[in-house]
């Protein structure tokens, strides 16, 4: 089945358990400004009803809350390739007109199980920001569900975690992630007894960020073509990379790419190409393909360049015939887009001290193959630099991994002079108001350039880049805009210059759960593009706009309490921990700086 973005877009609902029943239907007034959550909305409770066999409860903060029971049906199953009717029809009206019937959040509380048939059980409108986000994941109870298709298919959530999802008995996935934004926790999937994959992530990921889905552990043996098969499985999804690796289908991938735009592919010596639609690469006539060469390599063979013998590069039709279901390499082979320049192996750096032990984890250096490199040895807080043990600081990119140990010593501490200014206080030092104590974008404030060691948080979307020469070349991936309270974060690790003398930020990401997680690179510095992710000011108020917690000390480690959203509250101080700040309340407890917690009132 294909589903045309459009023809989502302008679907009539958000299907939440595909079912309609108005009479249980939970109303909140229209919205037409911000409504401030107070902390006894948590446990006001504004409507009531009954899901299947699940009560569930509206409370004024609105949280539906749904409780232990059992799930009703989503009819019918398939018409059209729509549901009739969603349940709790979300009224989406013209951009701008305020929302009715509004709630936030849906939180499954207790263990709610699904039906044997669970398709289309989240279904909903693709792309609709305002559509209310589902938590607690962990409390789906799928273990007696076999029909999975189109279940989350333009769900809306932010993420889905599928961590928890019992398949055991699952026979049909098709559509099941079809249009939803991001999905965690698919490898734990079990696909034995799964006959039909058509479509699962048709549509799936983000444009400006596409992700990468490693299937590798799904048990495909029993998808047959009598449904389906596997056509349309990831037509078009924004994938950078998909891995089909270990896998035993038994039929023709027929129809599995069709519009997917993947350029790093992952196959087994099983997998049948044949009429997969591979895409062919054609960079005279798509200009987002001028950095490569319209051929795909072998990962194996990507820092050596084209005229080497020992390079074989394919078109797409080769690489079909090459997977024909007879014929194919032994084992797991990846494959990607040839770039028109080719890599130099990157250079691996190691930060230990004199004992040998790793003070800072390691990087990479990447650069063009025959090109020279240079490494700068990168300042350590606490310890200075002594020299390199292991490989040069300087030399040429080849085809062949390079590693780089850099030697650290702790460095002396300057003592403090009683009543004096020598040697500046620590990491950890108090202060209420300091020398670059605005931060970037704070509201009232003037704005400041960020330093090594500060954190920061993206507002606009921006990419990351292996070299402070910024070009599609070097381009890692993009950080897409989000919400306050999902701004993607980042640590300062060093300031740099492109070729052109252009400032930029070498940053470490550190979104914690993420994949890009620890990952190091550079980006532009623009005090547009970014925030101080703590304040660097001492606010008189602030509102709690994610729950958080206060504590005793700055360390934040002895919880006093638990701030709910909405909560305003009056600050004493601000004080600095490590690369963080705090707040110090009027009460003396402590809580974090982080402005995806607190804003300023």
């Amino acid at each position: 089945m294909k589903r045309s973005v459009v023809g989502i877009a302008v679907a009539a609902g958000v299907a939440f358990l595909g079912v309609q029943v108005l009479g249980t239907m939970p109303v909140l007034p229209t919205i037409g400004t911000e409504v401030v959550a107070h902390a006894s909305d948590a446990e006001t409770v504004v409507d009531s009803g009954t899901l299947g066999t699940c009560p569930w409860t509206l409370t004024a903060d609105g949280v539906m809350h749904v409780k232990s029971g059992e799930l009703p049906e989503a009819k019918p199953q398939y018409e059209g390739g729509d549901p009739v009717t969603p349940f709790l029809n979300i009224q989406i009206q013209e951009s701008g007109a305020p929302k009715e019937n509004e709630f936030n959040t849906i939180s499954l509380d207790d263990k709610v199980t699904t039906p044997e048939n669970a398709s289309y059980l989240f279904s909903g409108i693709l792309g609709d920001e305002t559509a209310p986000q589902i938590k607690n994941w962990q409390n789906l109870d799928t273990s007696k569900s076999t029909n999975f298709a189109f279940m989350f298919d333009a769900s809306a959530q932010n993420s889905v975690d599928a961590s928890n999802l019992d398949t055991s008995k699952a026979t049909d996935m098709q559509g099941m992630f079809s249009y939803t934004k991001k999905v965690t926790g698919y490898e734990n999937l079990k696909t034995n007894e799964v006959t039909i994959m058509k479509g699962m992530f048709q549509g799936y990921g983000d444009l400006d960020n596409p992700s990468s889905l490693d299937l590798s552990s799904f048990d495909v043996s029993k998808v047959n073509d009598a449904d389906g098969g596997f056509s349309d499985m990831f037509s078009n999804s924004h994938l950078k990379s998909i891995s089909l690796g270990n896998w035993q289908p038994q039929v023709p991938l027929t129809g599995i790419f069709d519009g997917a735009d993947v350029s790093q592919l992952t196959l087994s010596s099983k997998d049948n190409l044949t009429g997969s639609e591979l895409s062919d690469l054609d960079p005279d006539t798509d200009p987002e393909l001028t950095d490569y060469t319209g051929k795909w390599e072998n990962s194996n063979d990507q820092y050596l360049k084209p005229d080497n013998p020992n390079k074989t590069t394919y078109t797409s039709a080769d690489l079909i015939s090459k997977y024909n279901g007879s014929t194919a390499p032994a084992g797991n082979q990846t494959y990607q887009w040839e770039p028109t320049v080719t890599p130099g192996n990157p250079i691996t750096i190691h930060y230990v001290d004199q004992d040998g032990k790793t003070i800072q984890p390691d990087s990479q250096l990447p650069g063009t193959l025959g090109d020279n490199y240079t490494v700068n040895p990168d300042t350590i807080k606490g310890y200075q630099y002594v020299s390199a043990t292991k490989g040069s600081l300087k030399g040429t990119y080849t085809s062949n991994p390079q590693e780089v140990t850099l030697s650290y010593k702790v460095a002396p501490v300057t003592p403090v002079t009683p009543g004096g200014n020598g040697g500046t206080s620590n990491a950890t030092s108090e202060s209420s108001n300091t020398n670059d104590s605005s931060s970037t974008g704070d509201q009232g404030h003037a704005v400041v350039i960020a330093q090594k060691d500060r954190a920061i948080s993206a507002v606009k979307k921006l990419g990351l880049y292996s070299t402070p020469n910024f070009s599609k070349k070097t381009r890692q991936f993009y950080y897409a805009k989000q919400k306050r309270t999902l701004r993607p974060q980042f640590v300062i690790t060093g300031v740099a210059q492109s070729k052109n003398g252009v400032k930029r930020y070498l940053v470490r990401d550190v979104n914690t759960g993420s994949k890009r997680y620890g990952k190091t690179g550079y980006i532009t510095a623009k005090q547009a593009f970014t925030v101080h992710t703590y304040y660097q000011h001492s606010p008189k108020q602030v509102k709690v706009i994610s729950g958080t917690n206060a504590y005793r000390d700055k360390a934040l480690k002895q919880q006093v309490k638990h701030l709910k959203r909405g909560e305003v509250l009056r600050v004493k101080k601000l004080v600095r921990y490590h690369l963080t700040t705090r707040l110090v309340l009027n009460d003396g407890s402590f809580i974090t700086s982080n402005k995806t917690k607190v804003i300023e009132k």
